[in-house]
């Protein structure tokens, strides 16, 4: 397809008289399909060119200025505009509709340069206003093409009909559709709802009612080859039909078109301004992002305008990894005559506006470049950075926590809240677009920010949810660790001081981050530490890199083993602390040859000497499985060869010291950590580790 989705609008096409059509192909040039019948051609021609000839550069300027200008607020900022620069307006008669205004004055303005310049600021206006029509896209379950059109066009007809009239939309229903190499376009023509405004008629002075039903023209694209779904209404409770409606028509599954989220920002919160850079598509110089719509848990939506959004975010230190963005406007210089860039208006899932139409596909080319069309589905799971300031349902909070989540709630770690605003169950990627209001003991309205998306009653129940307590956290983290030293109460930062672990002869300082630390934190953190190794725990995945040394923590709830032994090879003590601490988790006998110590479970098994045969069997045992009785004899004890009684003996202390240890700890060991192998054989039963 050549021209833009909303280019083909048919009532908009209708709404201008064929004499005003005829002076802007005179201008512009005429469409090849109707060179040859300029004395008689009707609305429906004209459509029919639109559909299959490539469009002139001007009939594009022309086709923007109709749905740019040719609205209410279009015809206010012409006459502001004209009025701005002090022309005279003797060229725009008054009585005449606002798309039938918008297409003269659009021809007007070639041979005046007066109106040029009134017809640049006017644009401008309606760009920076962002009055364009919006469409929605859907992803399908697959690429599947449309047999049988004419079937299908019918059908739909008859779907959109009955709608409407149960609607209250009347019962006027046109279908047109057409497919062009594997991309099939729907044109629908359709009454709206009665409206009766106070009008005065023509060649009567009383005031009086006029009832009429308008006519609304909606636009819909499938692209076959990828599954693809368009759709730009006026009406937005119309999409959530269309999405069904079409699918039920088309495939005979009114959920087809159910598929992956087409656009998604999570790129920029992860990468930032860089994202916006080097995208490589041709004819596209820089991008940047002049607003953004940022939620951040049920009570917080923050709406941000700038000039370059991500610098201003920098200069006051908004952490833009947290939360969610929902909504943001791009400018993009296109490389052309004109001067003025592109605005795009994303909104996730579904939602693209292009404030120039003819650069539609250019853009679209961008979009998907940077990563925001189209991207591929990111189940990205949830880390406590992101969930800041940690309001959230139940169900994002076990996402996180798991099986400890009752554990926490039982301790008021995570407290019972009432949520402010709430995802709608039909629509969890558009964000929290609920904000709930009560209207009765325990029943609340949600009424929609977006208006894709309609209102709906909620319960009590449906805002539940839990909100994290730092302190309380804190203390818990101190006594799932063993932290028994150091600490304080939580200031409201960014970081819990967890307090002192003692690792050998030596002490880590613990901080644990709630969100990423700010720039310049190390000398503060390094003076609390008073010549302690300080470490912070980074409990998300997009961590960027820390003045200090710190431990990227796959769970909230790290586990003291697997912290130790990180945390002791970021600060550059792996050679100076027992083995114990930087052996791998799933090792259950460690042995330390250097200081002569061994560990079964995490437990120091004492009592063993180095020169012990115990000892000796158990470290041969922990370096070699299986070894031959041999090779045991010869060395724990070389000078004996005629059998085997050294080796069981020593087998037998080694696994006595086990049980023995393990008992003082209170904890029981019935396993029989070095079996035989086979004849004369030896083996370690226990996940080893030496050093």
């Amino acid at each position: 397809m050549q021209l833009p989705l909303v280019y083909l609008d048919a009532a908009a096409i209708e709404e201008v008289p064929i004499e005003v059509w005829k002076d802007v192909f005179d201008t512009v040039g005429w469409p090849s399909s109707l060179a040859s019948m300029r004395d008689a051609f009707g609305h429906q021609d004209i459509r029919n060119s639109f559909q299959k000839d490539t469009p002139t550069d001007g009939l594009l300027q022309a086709l923007e200025a109709l749905h740019t200008l040719g609205t209410e607020s279009g015809r206010e900022a012409i006459l502001s505009a004209i009025q701005d620069r002090n022309v005279a307006n003797v060229v725009l008669p008054a009585d005449r509709g606002e798309r039938e205004f918008a297409l003269r004055f659009y021809v007007a303005q070639r041979t005046d340069a007066s109106l040029a310049d009134a017809f640049v600021r006017a644009q401008i206006q309606m760009q920076e206003e962002g009055n364009q029509r919006r469409y929605n896209e859907f992803m399908g379950k697959e690429a599947r093409h449309v047999e049988g059109l004419h079937r299908m066009k019918e059908a739909l007809r008859v779907e959109i009909l009955s709608f409407c009239e149960k609607s209250d939309l009347g019962n006027h229903v046109q279908v047109e559709a057409f497919e062009d190499d594997g991309i099939y376009i729907f044109n629908i023509l359709r009454s709206h709802r009665t409206q009766k405004p106070l009008a005065v008629v023509p060649g009567h002075s009383a005031r009086a009612t006029i009832q009429f039903r308008p006519v609304h023209s909606d636009v819909i694209k499938y692209d076959a080859s990828v599954g693809r779904l368009q759709i730009a209404v006026r009406a937005s409770s119309m999409v959530e039909f269309y999405r069904g409606v079409l699918g039920k028509a088309l495939f005979k599954d009114e959920g087809f078109f159910g598929g992956d989220p087409v656009c998604s920002l999570k790129v920029l919160q992860e990468r930032g301004r860089n994202a916006l850079e080097n995208h490589g598509v041709y004819k596209i110089g820089r991008v940047w992002m002049t607003e953004c719509l940022w939620e951040r848990g049920d009570r917080e939506l923050f709406q941000i305008r700038s000039t370059d959004c991500f610098r201003s975010m920098e200069e006051i230190g908004l952490p833009i990894n947290q939360g969610t963005l929902l909504q943001a406007k791009l400018k993009c210089e296109v490389v052309g005559k004109s001067t003025r860039p592109v605005t795009v208006n994303i909104r996730i899932p579904s939602r693209i506006e292009v404030s120039q139409k003819a650069h539609e596909q250019l853009i679209d080319k961008l979009l998907s470049a940077i990563g925001i069309r189209n991207a591929t589905s990111r189940q990205s799971l949830p880390n406590l950075w992101a969930l800041s300031p940690w309001r959230h349902p139940i169900h994002v909070w076990r996402s996180l926590f798991r099986a400890d989540l009752d554990k926490l709630v039982r301790e008021r770690i995570l407290v019972p809240i009432q949520l402010v605003s709430v995802q709608h169950p039909d629509h969890p990627d558009e964000g929290r677009v609920l904000e709930a209001h009560p209207v009765s003991d325990g029943d609340f309205y949600g009424v929609s920010r977006v208006p894709e998306v309609p209102s709906r009653s909620l319960t009590g129940t449906d805002l539940d949810g839990l909100e994290l307590a730092p302190e309380q956290f804190r203390l818990y983290l101190r006594s799932t660790l063993g932290i028994t030293n150091g600490g304080t109460i939580w200031d409201r930062g960014e970081l819990l001081e967890l307090g002192v672990l003692r690792v050998g002869d030596h002490r880590l300082h613990l901080f644990y981050a709630l969100q990423q630390p700010l720039p310049g934190i190390g000398d503060r953190i390094r003076a609390r530490s008073a010549g302690a190794h300080p470490v912070i725990l980074l409990p998300s995945p997009h961590a960027d890199g820390c003045e200090l040394a710190s431990v990227a923590i796959e769970s909230p709830l790290p586990t003291r083993r697997s912290l130790i032994r990180q945390a002791v090879f970021k600060c550059g003590l792996d050679e100076c602390v027992p083995a114990i601490h930087i052996a791998p988790e799933e090792a259950r006998l460690v042995v330390d040859t250097k200081l002569g110590k061994v560990w079964v479970d995490g437990v120091e098994i004492v009592g063993l000497q180095t020169d012990s045969h115990a000892f000796q069997l158990i470290e041969l045992l922990a370096q070699k499985s299986p070894v031959s009785a041999d090779e045991v004899i010869a060395k724990i004890s070389p000078g004996r060869q005629d059998d085997t009684t050294a080796a069981r003996q020593a087998k037998s202390q080694a696994k006595q010291a086990i049980v023995t240890a393990m008992a003082a700890v209170g904890r029981t060991f019935d396993e029989d950590p070095f079996p035989t192998a086979g004849r004369k054989l030896y083996r370690c039963a226990l996940a080893p580790f030496v050093r």
